[in-house]
């Protein structure tokens, strides 16, 4: 007996939301211990470790729920509105996700130190998650046509498109970003 592909999804899609909300949690008490807000100074580094871990975990885990998403969607794959903003908006938060776990492996825990450091870390992990838990809220609305965020009017059957030319500068802007990583530092 074969396990199917809806069922899988929402496996795979509760391990990633799952995931990702619990680092979006941890990411923001992180921050607010990082700049000693209500008390959590000594739990800056519990709260590190399970934000990141929480994220790296929650990026393994979707490249199964979108491949699992997609094939146990209706049609011929990625053909609705719905759909394809899931797409933009899981990988834009796959992206953000990867690049707060690389700023974390580079800079290692001192990243915490730094008060710009510590709060554009603690937004991106938090973005990422937002990104993700909106993206779930797409797949209620596609498959049951309501979503716990349906109270904000959401345009989810609208779907942004890039301008050539903006796509390229974004381009250009993750290209100088990857060499600027690549230099020793001085």
């Amino acid at each position: 007996m074969m396990v199917s592909a809806g069922t899988l999804h929402v496996v795979s899609t509760e391990l990633t939301v799952g995931a990702f909300a619990m680092a979006g949690l941890a990411f923001l008490l992180a921050g607010l211990s990082s700049h000693g807000l209500l008390g959590l100074q000594r739990h800056l580094n519990l709260m590190d470790h399970v934000a990141h871990f929480a994220l790296a975990f929650g990026l393994l885990a979707m490249p199964m729920a979108v491949l699992t998403g997609i094939q146990a969607s209706p049609g011929e794959g990625i053909d609705h509105p719905l759909l394809i903003n899931k797409m933009l908006l899981a990988s834009a938060s796959f992206g953000l996700a990867f690049g707060v776990l690389l700023s974390r492996r580079t800079h290692g825990v001192t990243l915490w130190d730094d008060t710009w450091g510590s709060r554009w870390q603690a937004m991106g992990g938090m973005a990422a998650s937002g990104l993700i838990l909106a993206t779930a809220s797409i797949g209620g609305t596609f498959s049951r046509g309501e979503s716990l965020l349906d109270m904000f009017h959401l345009p989810y059957e609208q779907v942004p498109i890039f301008p050539i030319w903006l796509s390229g500068i974004i381009v250009v802007m993750a290209l100088a970003n990857l060499a600027m990583m690549r230099r020793p530092n001085a």
